[in-house]
């Protein structure tokens, strides 16, 4: 969500209160975003090893995919430019933020779709405890 509140929300800041607002920024993104999408990224490290028989490899594979991609991305061009912002406001840095990351939208909306797709194939009945069956007697005429 921060991509679509957060980031846009910096063009509108005052020029004076920018390095303020950008720093509480910095500081929060490390337990709001950074941290969950570490534990995700590991989850599905797992995955490749621990899944469900049902659940293909090549799923995990492509999410996995997504997710480094994804980090790479911000790596190599978001947090350089996250951290020319530290500077000062600078509304065409900004826009340049904004704009390039529509990219890591993509893999993170497409590594979701392979998440729920995993989940929906991992909660088919075979997979399901035999608790949660319906017992034959159920079935019985």
């Amino acid at each position: 969500m921060d991509y679509f509140l957060v980031y846009p929300s910096r063009a509108i800041v005052g020029e004076h209160e920018f390095v303020a607002y950008h720093a509480l920024l910095e500081k929060a993104i490390l337990p709001v975003s950074v941290l969950p999408f570490f534990i995700i990224t590991i989850q599905n490290v797992f995955l490749l090893w621990f899944r469900p028989a049902n659940v293909e490899t090549g799923l995990v594979v492509v999410s996995l995919c997504c997710l480094l991609l994804d980090w790479i991305l911000s790596i190599l061009v978001q947090i350089p430019m996250n951290l020319r912002l530290n500077e000062g406001k600078n509304l065409a840095l900004i826009q340049e933020v904004i704009d390039t990351n529509w990219e890591r939208v993509f893999l993170e909306s497409t590594q979701a779709f392979f998440v729920i797709v995993m989940m929906v194939k991992g909660g088919s009945k075979e997979w399901l405890p035999s608790i949660r069956k319906v017992p034959d007697y159920v079935n019985a005429e």
